[in-house]
């Protein structure tokens, strides 16, 4: 609310001298300067709220929201609110994407109060950011670190990382329709992944999709759809194992006041690939098992589930903010038995099941490819399958028997 003269008597007691001018003045500029900034900001959250395309039309909207009464924004940045529940990522991410185009994807708060999306080193401030990259970290090394460990990574880090996967809409279309036809009993998640994957370029101009779950039973083909989908897709993709997980440190990192501390999986994972939007898969997240003293590793990825979070962790190792919102999160588990409210809250869960019928036959075809395996055999794998004799991983085993088989001399 702007201030009033009433404002100007506020903490002036009846015991206390009264006021002089000069008093009287710099009371006066300091309360003018915060309803000023006040407007200031609701002004820009007004404006990015909006959905800029470019700097320009940003401009444009800022300074016709800067001239208007602080009451009408207000008003209509509260609408806005109510009506978009996810208003606080958008913000973000328009944020982000306006001062990468102004080649200062900087630090400092951001428009909502909060962290801003995209930290930057003291190159991308100046303009130095190549095409295709965005900068994530804006902690080089420090004088007097250690260059070798800790030290070296920070400096590496703040360097452009580069945004892989398809770059346009045909490359996602070709994308999904290789995955579909390797994995059509998981038509559902393909299509929602399709989907989110258009949208993000839409949205951002690169890949990346939201967190999901792939729920269902073992051998269906769960961890081979998202690793095909981020080999196809070109991202550099790291696995955890949730049954041989007993700490959250793989997930979150550790802090470098410990010997043996190191960062987290993907903090590790952009580092080595100079990738700033690669993929984590987390296998069987229902294992996961949490220790006294190491944590619940569960736990230890929500951050990295929510963007607006993802978008400042501060990782433990490096003790400073990386964005890591533009990593790709797929978890696969075969029951919800362990998984809390907040996990299950933060990603989109599909219950898959194994192949069956023509999509089961067309499967076995194709990995039994090459070998001299009849009609008969195909059929009988399939009934192995859907009677729940045979999983998908027993049939990698049967294709190598095939094989070894076709090594053996013939005997006359």
């Amino acid at each position: 609310m702007p201030f009033s003269e009433d404002d100007l008597y506020d903490n002036w007691s009846a015991e206390a001298p009264p006021p002089t001018p000069a008093g009287f003045r710099r009371k006066w500029a300091r309360l003018r300067e915060m309803d000023a900034s006040t407007h200031h900001n609701e002004a820009q959250r007004w404006s990015l709220l909006k959905r800029p395309t470019g700097l320009e039309i940003y401009r444009l909207l800022f300074g016709r929201a800067c001239a208007e009464a602080p009451e009408a924004v207000r008003g209509r940045l509260r609408e806005q609110q109510m009506a978009d529940p996810l208003w606080l990522d958008v913000i973000l991410e328009m944020r982000s994407r306006l001062m990468r185009l102004a080649g200062d994807p900087s630090g400092g708060e951001g428009a909502a109060g909060t962290a801003s999306a995209g930290p930057a080193s003291a190159g991308a401030a100046e303009g130095n950011v190549p095409a295709g990259h965005i900068v994530l970290h804006a902690a080089p090394a420090k004088a007097g670190e250690d260059r070798r460990g800790r030290g070296a990574m920070r400096e590496a880090l703040a360097r452009p990382k580069r945004l892989a996967g398809p770059g346009s809409h045909d490359e996602v279309d070709r994308l999904f329709a290789a995955l579909f036809a390797e994995s059509p009993w998981l038509r559902d998640p393909l299509a929602w992944a399709w989907q989110r994957a258009l949208d993000s370029l839409d949205e951002c101009g690169w890949f990346r999709l939201p967190p999901l779950l792939l729920l269902g039973p073992p051998g269906c083909g769960k961890t081979r759809m998202a690793e095909r989908l981020a080999d196809l897709a070109g991202l550099p993709c790291s696995r955890l194992e949730g049954a041989s997980m007993t700490a959250s440190f793989p997930v979150g990192g550790s802090d470098f006041q410990w010997s043996s501390s190191h960062p987290g999986e993907a903090v590790r994972l952009i580092h080595e690939s100079g990738v700033a939007n690669p993929c984590v898969i987390f296998d069987e997240v229902e294992k996961g098992q949490t220790s006294s003293s190491g944590g619940d590793p569960r736990q230890a990825l929500l951050p990295f589930l929510q963007r607006s979070t993802a978008a400042s962790y501060r990782c433990p190792y490096l003790q400073a903010p990386v964005d890591l919102s533009h990593v790709t999160w797929i978890l696969t588990a075969n029951s919800l038995e362990g998984l809390g409210a907040p996990l299950l809250d933060r990603v989109t869960i599909f219950r898959v099941s194994h192949p069956t019928g023509a999509d089961l036959e067309r499967l076995v075809i194709r990995i039994l490819e090459g070998l001299e395996v009849d009609g008969r055999v195909v059929a009988r794998i399939r009934a192995e399958i859907e009677s729940g004799r045979l999983t998908l991983r027993g049939l990698e085993r049967l294709k190598n028997d095939f094989r070894a088989l076709g090594r053996r001399p013939m005997l006359h």
